[in-house]
């Protein structure tokens, strides 16, 4: 079944298309298994609109320009309906941007290390260097004793913190909750990295006793682990000091590398004031 898509209707929005077939393993979604024992798929294809080349004449740019503005109107309306109803992500809308809008026409590049100066001259080191030195604080790091950069986002956080871990341990095994977000199992994939899932509690915290099972089986390999500090959907915390103990106990003591996904709550866990605070979570 195919509805309407915006290029059929061109001022309003909504519209999906459902197809059947082949597309990437993010957007297949298991609906299950079915009467003959087979696990069927569908793929979801996100509304798209039709990439067109610019007009030739005034006339006919001046109405793609008015056709433009109307679409993007109706997509301001559409995000800002769907900001209103907005439940289950834990964003924070209280911010304004105005301030930021003088920069928005700039090519602003950190490329590299930030604490290195960069040959590109457009960039906002001297912004992002104090933000990860606030975070260093946070979790009680040395100024001198950490490097890090900022993200655009959690996945890339995942993506280059096993990277560490698979450079330090080119032959690792990557050990990961079911639970984990999405992106730790990308990883190993891009990485061509084994990796074992380990079974979860109710909570969705990290079953130990599996973890150690499955430690046993490749006693031989260095373990890289990837400890949830609030997994996506429970918000579960793994136990890092139980996990290094495990470890440690499984025979791989200096054999072993750990990635924290700081995930739903590695930001606020400094606050918390629980048994599981920042200290916990030491380097």
């Amino acid at each position: 079944m195919v509805t309407p898509t915006a290029i059929d209707h061109p001022h309003q929005l909504g519209g999906v298309c459902v197809v059947s077939g082949p597309g990437p393993v993010e957007l297949l979604q298991e609906m299950g298994d079915t009467s003959n024992g087979t696990t069927a798929r569908v793929t979801v294809e996100v509304e798209r609109f039709a990439v067109r080349e610019p007009p030739l004449n005034v006339e006919a740019a001046a109405a793609r320009a008015d056709e433009v503005g109307a679409v993007l109107a109706a997509f301001s309306n559409h995000l800002h309906e769907r900001t209103a109803h907005h439940l289950g992500y834990p964003f924070n809308l209280d911010f304004v941007f105005r301030m930021l809008a003088q920069f928005q026409n700039l090519s602003i590049n950190n490329l590299g290390d930030p604490f290195i100066e960069s040959n590109y001259d457009v960039h906002s080191r001297q912004f992002e260097v104090p933000v990860l030195d606030w975070f260093a604080r946070l979790w009680d790091l040395k100024q001198d004793e950490y490097w890090g950069y900022i993200t655009n986002g959690g996945t890339e956080g995942n993506l280059h913190g096993l990277l560490v871990g698979r450079e330090l341990f080119p032959d690792g095994v990557i050990y990961a909750s079911r639970e984990s977000h999405y992106s730790v199992f990308k990883a190993a994939r891009m990485y061509r990295v084994e990796c074992v899932k380990i079974d979860t509690l109710i909570s969705g915290e990290m079953n130990y006793a599996d973890f150690k099972s499955k430690l046993l089986q490749n006693t031989r390999k260095p373990a890289i682990v990837n400890v949830n500090i609030g997994t996506t959907v429970k918000g579960a915390i793994d136990d890092l000091d139980m996990i290094i103990t495990t470890l440690e106990k499984s025979g791989y003591q200096d054999r072993f590398y750990i990635h924290c996904d700081g995930a739903l709550a590695g930001l606020m866990m400094p606050f918390m004031g629980t048994s599981r605070s920042k200290g916990r979570l030491r380097p």
